[in-house]
């Protein structure tokens, strides 16, 4: 699919990186410190729903970031570098639906238990309420590519729910 804009689509990529660069994610993520997002300096951070996520930052041009970014160019979409984490959630007792300040999300399931709620949720407004209309399962090397304006939040707050490691990549259009 070659596209120039992805407002009307939520593409889902199991298999998104090849297997040694996801090896070497999982290898880079076992040996570093992720710190709490809630415990941060910029105060757009410092939002109820961020005590549950813990992150590292990345470098544009860290190795993985480095390597979505090829991904994506292979889509069609003219993106410029925004930001990058790999992030750590916990379960939560709510639903927190957010959009980011962004135009382009790729989200990347990294390590966790391949189960259905511990992976994002979609909502649409109707009669000014946020309704749950879709949710994308946690899959292990699954991305998610979407508009960063549309609400969404992880599914961590169900019941039956697990730790999970994600990289998030946040893109502008140029």
């Amino acid at each position: 699919m070659k596209a120039t804009n992805i407002k009307d689509f939520l593409i889902v990529k199991d298999n998104f990186f090849e297997e040694k660069v996801y090896n070497q994610i999982l290898y880079d993520i076992s040996r570093l410190n992720f710190q709490s997002r809630y415990n941060t300096s910029r105060e757009e951070d410092k939002n109820i729903y961020q005590k549950i996520y813990f992150n590292v930052p990345l470098s544009k041009n860290h190795f993985a970031v480095q390597e979505v970014f090829k991904i994506l160019s292979e889509y069609g979409l003219n993106l410029v570098s925004a930001e990058h984490n790999y992030f750590l959630s916990t379960k939560h007792k709510e639903a927190s639906p957010h959009t980011d300040h962004s135009d382009i999300n790729c989200l990347v399931y990294l390590k966790g238990i391949n189960i259905l709620n511990s992976g994002t949720g979609f909502y649409h407004k109707e009669n000014d309420e946020l309704v749950l209309n879709r949710h994308i399962g946690f899959k292990e090397n699954r991305a998610l590519i979407f508009d960063s304006k549309i609400h969404h939040t992880s599914l961590q707050f169900n019941e039956v729910t697990a730790t999970r490691y994600v990289m998030a990549n946040f893109f502008n259009y140029k």
